[in-house]
């Protein structure tokens, strides 16, 4: 038998959950705002369920945004330790139980939805959103954590960085003086900037007089 929830928020500061087909329904009915969720795209590194570190994701999905710059659910109530949008949570809340994780991982990785579910076809969003995926797709970072491991090769891969992340924010820019995007609408729309998407690696980026410059900070 499945136990009651204690409301010691633990599920809830790790993280809010992935989203799959049924909460669909959740974002027509307005319960859900596109700039409520992130996109998690193909390629990043997270950790997946039962694995021990993170690894590349192998295909995108959505899921709500975190709070406070954590990934702390944003919907979580510190105060009450409970839920602001319990009535109308996702599918994955309604089946996470700390006794019995059977039934979450059962759905894991299945059905999940993207931003490209969420927007009617002819959204001026959507070409952006192709657009920005073909000209600035997430780096192999599996091969980039690799090369790391080597100096005599990280010189010339922190070039190669550097020119993704100069060309993913300006990409990112001028997307959102064109349509006026908040910054929730950026983080739907095209995900976390590259340079976020590094600092698990150890990679730091800066503004110089010259650009943007990478450094290791760690490692």
């Amino acid at each position: 038998m499945s136990g009651a929830c204690r409301r010691c928020g633990t599920c809830c500061r790790q993280g809010g959950p992935a989203l799959h087909g049924p909460d669909l329904e959740l974002i027509r009915a307005g319960f859900l705002r596109p700039d409520d969720l992130i996109t998690i795209r193909r390629g990043e590194l997270a950790v997946q369920p039962l694995s021990a570190s993170p690894e590349p994701v192998g295909r995108e999905f959505l899921k709500l945004a975190g709070q406070g710059g954590s990934w702390c659910c944003l919907f979580f109530d510190e105060t009450t330790t409970g839920c602001r949008r319990y009535s109308h949570r996702p599918m994955a809340c309604g089946l996470l139980d700390c006794t019995d994780t059977g039934p979450l991982l059962a759905i894991a990785g299945q059905d999940l939805l993207t931003r490209f579910d969420c927007l009617e076809a002819n959204d001026p969003l959507v070409p952006l959103m192709r657009e920005h995926e073909h000209d600035c797709p997430c780096p192999d970072l599996d091969t980039v954590r690799r090369d790391l491991q080597h100096p005599e090769a990280i010189p010339a891969r922190l070039a190669e960085l550097e020119a993704a992340v100069a060309r993913d924010l300006h990409f990112r820019q001028q997307a959102a003086s064109r349509l006026q995007l908040s910054l929730g609408w950026e983080m739907f729309a095209f995900g976390r900037p590259l340079f976020q998407l590094l600092l698990p690696l150890g990679i730091q980026a800066a503004h110089s007089p010259a650009g943007i410059r990478l450094a290791r900070v760690s490692g």
